[in-house]
């Protein structure tokens, strides 16, 4: 149980009935939020664009707040905790599954261990499943902290260096053209291009409001604010429609080696992002071009004649997913052939613990609960069950890493000839 001196409460994202400015309580949530992450107090015009963006976005602001604290000493108003949620989907390779989505978790230092998180994050993982979304999904930014509300880690991100260098050569004739445009022309074509990539990569989560005023350079790196150094270019392809496109910025003349940082890359086809990469190897003067959101089998490398080229730094985990419903995700979810199966899943929360039977007929699956004395062929823990729905790894993998328990190796083969698939998941933005 939480603390009995903590209060949790909504967070009203409501602007002042006199001024129309955002309110006293939400300018101090949102300020919290940004204190939790090392960022700057937010100016009165950031606050309005922040909240535009989160209003778009209909999510949902809670806070904790500490009614002992001295009122000498803090502002009633400052939350010690916060959390926020919104809806999104999530690409499981069949299907766009619906996913509650949870993000802006800060717990000041001094409420540690009062049960803060665990009341916070159980209490809305229930009321999310109630409401009938199959998954919840977040972005960690550290990875043993939410293994135990039953997530498990799906995709991973990496930092791609190409080295430009001299003369890049790609093993094939470029295709379409490149065409650089003001950034702000992206208001009209962003969106568009990664409905089509989401709807086409195993992984991609939906995306916020805040990324495409991120595409036009209204906000740059550090938040709400005009970034004068952000360029964007198109990819057309043969026919002359836009399949992808790129923002990006020069990083300076100091540190070397001298760099174009990509902001943004989203294409809808393989072609329009080589291409896209080719255009950055073309820039004068500069000496390496860096992508933070590649993949961990980016297929670059593979284009280029000197693959030696690429290098990669700061691997680490990006989606972490919790199935909220087993068979509502479970049957949306693509595998191979015919056969049938059944899991058990332990669930310390108890969201989704108990047996469940699958029948797999073409490559689609019924899911149905089973009784709970049934004896099960494979067993997992539910943070198993967020990189089995989405093939983040082989069943094999899986239960060489003690996250399946098979019966028998014969099952485990059934299992794999049943569930592994091809294509890895892959998320390129952060929520």
């Amino acid at each position: 149980m939480i603390d009995p001196q903590l209060r949790i409460g909504k967070v009203a994202t409501a602007r002042n009935a006199d001024s129309g400015a955002p309110s006293a309580t939400y300018a101090a949530w949102l300020n919290t939020v940004r204190e939790g992450f090392y960022q700057k107090p937010a100016t009165a015009e950031q606050l309005e664009e922040l909240l535009a963006a989160q209003l778009a976005d209909a999510r949902v602001l809670t806070g904790v707040w500490d009614d002992s604290a001295p009122g000498s000493l803090v502002d009633p108003l400052v939350p010690v905790a916060t959390y926020a949620t919104f809806s999104k989907t999530l690409n499981i390779g069949a299907a766009l599954l619906r996913a509650h989505l949870v993000t802006s978790i800060t717990v000041r230092p001094t409420h540690r261990r009062r049960g803060i998180l665990r009341e916070l994050l159980g209490t809305d993982l229930a009321r999310a499943k109630a409401a009938g979304n199959p998954v919840a999904v977040l972005t960690a930014t550290e990875a043993t902290i939410y293994g135990r509300f039953g997530f498990g880690q799906v995709t991973e991100q990496q930092t791609l260096h190409l080295d430009v260098r001299g003369d890049v050569r790609f093993h094939a004739a470029p295709s379409g053209r490149v065409v650089v445009l003001d950034a702000g022309k992206l208001a009209g074509i962003a969106p568009g291009i990664f409905e089509r990539f989401h709807q086409n990569q195993l992984g991609s989560v939906g995306r916020q409001e805040a990324y495409w005023r991120y595409a036009t350079g209204a906000w740059g790196p550090e938040g709400p604010e005009p970034d004068p150094t952000h360029r964007a270019a198109v990819h057309l392809d043969t026919e002359g429609r836009i399949d992808g496109y790129v923002t990006y910025a020069f990083t300076g003349w100091d540190p070397k080696p001298i760099t174009l940082e990509v902001r943004d890359l989203v294409a809808t086809t393989a072609v329009a992002r080589r291409e896209l990469f080719r255009f950055l190897a073309l820039h004068d003067l500069i000496e390496r071009v860096s992508y933070p959101m590649a993949a961990a089998d980016d297929p670059l490398p593979w284009a280029l004649e000197d693959p030696a080229r690429v290098s990669y730094a700061q691997r680490g985990h990006c989606l972490w997913v919790r199935v909220l419903d087993v068979p509502a995700a479970f049957a949306a979810r693509n595998y191979n052939g015919t056969g049938s199966f059944t899991l058990r899943v332990e669930d310390p929360i108890g969201l989704t613990g108990g047996c469940y039977g699958f029948g797999l007929e073409d490559g689609r699956a019924t899911v149905s609960e089973l009784p709970e004395d049934t004896v099960a062929d494979v067993s997992c823990n539910v943070s198993a069950l967020g990189p089995l729905l989405l093939g983040a790894v082989g069943t094999a993998e899986l239960a060489g890493a003690g996250l399946l328990d098979p019966a028998s190796e014969q099952v485990l083969a059934t299992l794999a000839a049943l569930l592994d698939i091809p294509g890895s998941p892959h998320a390129i933005n952060e929520f």
